[in-house]
């Protein structure tokens, strides 16, 4: 039989474990942004050109800066809604989402969207910065990004 000790004693633990699990979200290190240019979408654009297929339901705000890395930085573990699109510029980068990384270089182009587990992008140079461009589609008023805590994970370098 639970006692109000032991009940109170359970509650505790949970809660420390709680905010354990608050503080594992590792804030971004090293990383610089250029203010975002934002304009909005309107709704109801369907289109199918060259292989592509584009489909709008609602406004759509579009989102577009340039992230810089320094040598050994890191974005912390976060989310995203809508759809991002990045494209390497300089360096190269890894990107870890769940239990796969894989490393992207100048050119190379990646894409997080929001039913991606919780990941993180990080300059794979210990020397130089990697920049990388960022096109951001996600619903109006929406925060751009979420910080997550990371997967517990085994590390899986490379894998897609």
């Amino acid at each position: 039989m639970l006692t109000l000790k032991r009940i109170a004693a359970l509650g505790a633990v949970l809660g420390l474990l709680g905010l354990a699990t608050i503080a594992l979200a590792t804030p971004p290190s090293g990383q610089h942004t250029t203010p975002p240019i934002v304009g909005t979408l309107q709704p109801g654009h369907r289109i199918k050109a060259d292989g592509v297929k584009f489909r709008t339901r609602g406004p759509v705000e579009v989102s577009t800066f340039t992230l810089t890395l320094d040598p050994g930085g890191f974005t912390g573990w976060h989310r995203h809604p809508g759809i991002l699109f990045a494209t390497v510029q300089s360096g190269a980068v890894v990107r870890d989402v769940g239990c796969k990384s894989h490393t992207y270089f100048a050119g190379e182009v990646f894409i997080e969207h929001g039913n991606q587990p919780t990941g993180q992008v990080r300059n794979s140079s210990p020397t130089a910065p990697a920049a990388f461009s960022v096109s951001q589609l996600a619903p109006p008023g929406r925060p751009k990004g979420t910080a997550t805590e990371p997967r517990n994970r085994e590390h899986q370098p490379d894998a897609h």
